[in-house]
């Protein structure tokens, strides 16, 4: 793998706890955490979540609810990775039309990178559709993730729902 190529900078987040929103429904609650190639993955000791802000960018805040500066989070959450976009569609789901981007993530190997955790680029939110160890040399990883749709019943901290 050529590392001079890994210009991104993203944000791994892990499901951690249940909580929920103001529909009454049990959401995942997702948490940053710095993946390190030697260890099994580790969650930060702080009590850092994954919400959005009001014009649904994703950010992370802190448990008495202060948002964590882009900059702050990246010195202590991000790791290196290429983000690019593969492809697109646009496809119409209750009655409203959607657009919907896949990307392709490449970063070095990480052990237990799973699809159930989700990626925090560049105040995006991405699902993780798939995770391939290429070449199977534990060297590099190559993640295919879709932008999450930040108006779901996932946002649960601004007490409103906007779907």
């Amino acid at each position: 793998m050529n590392f001079s190529k890994l210009r991104h900078r993203i944000i791994f987040l892990r499901p951690t706890d249940e909580t929920e929103n103001s529909m009454g429904e049990t959401v995942p609650r997702y948490k940053p955490f710095k993946p390190y190639i030697p260890l099994p993955l580790q969650v930060e000791g702080g009590r850092v979540y994954l919400s959005h802000d009001e014009d649904g960018n994703a950010v992370l805040i802190d448990e008495d609810g202060q948002t964590i500066a882009h900059k702050l989070a990246l010195k202590d959450y991000s790791v290196a990775a290429l983000v690019s976009p593969m492809s697109g569609r646009e496809y119409e789901e209750s009655q409203k039309l959607r657009a919907e981007t896949t990307y392709k993530i490449a970063t070095r190997f990480f052990r237990g990178i799973k699809p159930e955790h989700r990626i925090l680029y560049d105040n995006r939110e991405f699902d993780i559709v798939s995770v391939l160890d290429l070449g199977g040399k534990h060297d590099e990883l190559q993640i295919i993730a879709a932008e999450h749709d930040s108006k779901t019943a996932q946002t649960f901290d601004s007490g409103e729902y906007d779907g």
